[in-house]
């Protein structure tokens, strides 16, 4: 008897192929033995909008929104005859259209209809007039919120390219808050003739480098970074659609390119898929649902279906990791992250703030957190999903009841199943028309590089031809220097920011210091290597690490909560006895004598400094990297030798542990 295995989601056509295969061979073996086939099929993949999976990404991350119960408009006027699909809304905001959307419903020249049109009512510019009629609180305490304005993202990059002495909210997107507009650079006063040189060279007067490293900062910030904040609407791109305040959360995009709204509603909570509109990237959020971007390289595009390349989110490919424990349970963002950290408490911004309303402890200690609620037995559970139930901490675990743990650590630390760290981000200003150059590197996340490439290159980009129409390349000799948009105030400058990285990895992060002294994860964040090469090819800077405000090169790991947790903690030994735990990197340990054998090679590449990118502190326990939270870094001294030099107590009890002893 032979036994054949089939298992997976299969095509139908697919399916009779391997029906008529089987039945040859029990053909050609004969009688003497016979073939059992067993079949074992699944059913399509939830939330993807195909028959088979011709793209990688669900239309949803998590349970789809619900379906509404609809009214119709009760005095639509005109607006039906041209939007005949909007004539109806969810039974809360079910409005005549110009409630919302203001304009003259009663005429019906698109011209006259269209005057004081709002087209998207959250915009936050005009939210007053709209949803601030009914939510006057949250829309005022929105206005000026940091999911608005993004002081974080904005005063920590000035501070590690010396515009600022700390990182301290002093800077917005907007003149709100307490905070000053982020400066509009003057890079277009700096003379294309004049070259900036590296820190170890003399520096022209006229081109002070810690004033032109300022400007490049702004600059970046304003036309790479800062298209994510709620004065901005998404991108096209699969997977950023979105529209603008109030609308990039309560108004439902899914992930796919429709480029529209799934309903004509407005929601409460959509759970988990607004949020990666933003939070995508590699940037906090993508790891909840298990997400790592791929290397820009087109050579990491894959796989190929059907002959064409999958398409991607969020401008580019990425690998699927293990979700956060908490995400595959259903729980959505909103669980943790309150409404008051999300809209904002309508104070001004004055402090540098890292920290969240709901922790580990609140649910699985303390029960503090007001989404979950106890039950008639004694457990406890979400108030929104009363069937997730909440674990409670196990005291009989060995590792919860050594006192420096908890004491000491955060959960984080040992829960967490993995970590973005993308080590040595290079960024060039490039105001040459070098496409071709670039063309290989196409998925760098960024829609403006994204655009560029695709009007002067085309689809050459592409390792294999796209589904559809192919775009060939412009001619060469039409070729144009590449300007980009500023997303604060729409105007466009010469040149485009071009990025990559040193080395990409998730694996065995490296611990160090929170601002309140405990162990945790630590990123690299901002190992910033600058480059830029004026219009005539002139090297205005080559490789330059900017100098922090507080005097140190910008190579800045900071404190973070990685949002993969795990039911099982790390092991033991993935921290005791480990060099890349304790900050030295990925190496080898000698046996007898102490010694670090580094793996990842010292980077010589960078003008003036010989350093490793994943190393936080040399084999004394001396910093080498810092972070941009006062009091947050390396593990001090006394924790980096006792966790390095693991005693035989530790030998002991890890014994124990791992004999099944509690």
């Amino acid at each position: 008897m032979v036994r054949v295995l089939i298992e997976g989601r299969i095509k139908p056509e697919l399916l009779q192929v391997l029906m008529s295969v089987i039945l040859i061979l029990t053909s050609l073996i004969g009688p003497d033995m016979a073939i059992s086939a067993e079949f074992h099929l699944y059913p399509p993949l939830t939330g993807v909008n195909c028959e088979y999976p011709d793209h990688l990404y669900p239309d949803w991350w998590g349970q789809p929104p619900e379906t509404w119960n609809k009214s119709t408009c009760p005095d639509p006027g005109s607006c039906v005859k041209c939007h005949p699909n909007n004539a109806e809304m969810d039974q809360l905001h079910a409005l005549p259209c110009s409630t919302c959307h203001k304009g003259n419903a009663q005429e019906t020249s698109k011209d006259l209809a269209h005057e004081g049109l709002i087209p998207d009512p959250g915009d936050l510019d005009l939210v007053d007039q709209t949803c601030g009629r009914c939510h006057p609180e949250h829309a005022r305490n929105v206005k000026i919120s940091r999911m608005a304005l993004a002081p974080n993202l904005i005063n920590h990059t000035r501070y590690a390219f010396g515009a600022q002495d700390t990182a301290s909210p002093a800077f917005g997107v907007r003149e709100l808050s307490g905070l000053k507009e982020i400066p509009v650079p003057k890079l277009e006063n700096l003379s294309p003739g004049n070259q900036v040189k590296t820190p170890t060279q003399d520096i022209n007067p006229a081109m002070d480098m810690k004033s032109v490293l300022a400007d490049l900062g702004d600059d970046l910030l304003r036309r790479s970074c800062l298209r994510c904040h709620l004065y901005t609407k998404g991108s096209a791109r699969a997977g950023e659609q979105r529209g603008k305040g109030c609308s990039a959360c309560h108004t439902p995009y899914s992930n796919s390119d429709s480029k529209k709204p799934y309903a004509h509603v407005i929601s409460k909570s959509l759970g988990v898929t607004p949020c990666l509109k933003c939070h995508n990237s590699n940037h906090v959020g993508c790891d909840y649902v298990g997400l790592f971007e791929k290397d820009f390289n087109r050579g990491f595009r894959s796989p190929i279906v059907n002959g064409a390349q999958a398409p991607t989110i969020y401008g580019s490919e990425q690998h699927r990791l293990m979700p956060d424990t908490h995400y595959t349970a259903g729980m959505i963002c909103s669980d943790c992250h309150t409404s008051a950290q999300i809209h904002g408490t309508g104070s001004k911004i004055t402090q540098d703030n890292n920290k969240f309303d709901v922790a580990c402890e609140s649910c699985h200690v303390v029960f503090s957190n007001p989404r979950i609620s106890r039950t008639d037995k004694g457990e406890f559970s979400l108030k929104r999903r009363p069937d997730i139930k909440v674990p409670v901490l196990r005291r009989d675990i060995l590792p919860h009841n050594v006192d420096k743990h908890r004491r000491l650590l955060t959960c984080v630390a040992c829960h967490a199943a993995w970590s973005f760290q993308d080590y040595g981000f290079h960024l060039m200003l490039d105001e040459r028309a070098e496409y071709w150059m670039w063309s290989i590197n196409a998925a760098q996340n960024d829609p403006q590089i994204q655009d560029l490439l695709r009007k002067f290159v085309g689809d050459y980009a592409e390792l294999v031809p796209p589904r559809g129409e192919i775009k060939l390349p412009m001619l060469e000799k039409n070729w144009t220097h590449p300007k980009t948009r500023d997303w604060l105030n729409g105007k466009s400058r010469s040149g485009a920011w071009f990025r990559g990285f040193t080395i990409r990895r998730w694996a065995n992060p490296p611990l160090g210091l929170n601002a309140v002294g405990k162990v945790t994860i630590m990123r690299p964040m901002r190992q910033y290597v600058v480059s830029w090469v004026k219009p005539d090819g002139t090297v205005a800077l080559d490789s330059v690490i900017p100098t922090t405000g507080s005097g140190r090169p910008a190579l800045v790991m900071d404190p973070y909560s990685p949002h993969t947790i795990q039911k099982k903690g790390r092991q033991c030994h993935d921290c005791h006895g480990s060099p890349k735990a304790v900050g030295l990197g990925e190496s080898l340990l000698g046996n007898q004598k102490f010694s670090v054998q580094p793996i990842l090679r010292p980077e010589k590449g960078v003008p003036g400094v010989i350093f490793r990118w994943d190393a936080l502190l040399d084999e004394n326990g001396n910093a080498l990297q810092f972070s941009s939270y006062p009091g947050a870094g390396p593990l001090g001294p006394e924790i980096f030798r006792k966790l390095l030099f693991p005693g035989s107590h530790f030998r002991s009890v890890w014994s124990k542990y791992l004999s099944g002893s509690r």
